[in-house]
């Protein structure tokens, strides 16, 4: 494993174990005002949502076809209706399932990550699809830059640290 998988894995693991501890505390805490009224176990599945994604634009790129990105059907100028369907297709999962997905998909969004290269991590080049950003940015977004969204919607809904 690479230096930037390896940091990509650490930053990542940390954000998520305290987003958990968190949101494990506080778990039928709703989001009011900050998250469209939705629930702790919405923000989970947002979280596992996106990184159901990260794999698949990976796991694309590898198989030599260009991802629809964000999502197949959807803009980065439609990114709230692409997060109130991928919220559609969540909402019926309470806050175990939503925790047990979260942590799944983290784990696998790592180790994919972990079987890359890091000229495929850093390099924008070889990423045309993301518009010249190298993929170990958008991983981070996915990973423990959207795990700091996260919080901050606790924060903003009055949500105590845990």
């Amino acid at each position: 494993m690479g230096e930037v998988a390896d940091g990509l894995a650490r930053q990542g693991d940390d954000a998520l174990t305290a987003l958990l501890a968190r949101a494990s505390a506080h778990r039928d805490a709703a989001l009011t005002g900050a998250y469209a009224d939705r629930r702790v176990a919405d923000a989970l599945t947002h979280l596992h949502a996106w990184h159901v994604l990260l794999e698949g634009w990976v796991v694309q790129h590898l198989a030599g076809v260009t991802p629809a990105y964000p999502a197949e059907g959807f803009t980065w100028e439609r990114l709230d209706a692409l997060n109130d369907a991928l919220y559609r297709a969540h909402r019926h999962r309470g806050f175990d399932e939503a925790r047990m997905l979260l942590g799944a998909s983290h784990l696998g969004a790592v180790a994919l990550l972990r079987e890359l290269d890091e000229d495929m991590l850093t390099s924008p080049a070889g990423t045309p699809w993301l518009g010249g950003m190298p993929l170990a940015e958008v991983a981070h977004e996915c990973l423990a830059g959207h795990y700091a969204w996260a919080e901050d919607l606790l924060d903003r809904s009055g949500v105590p640290a845990a």
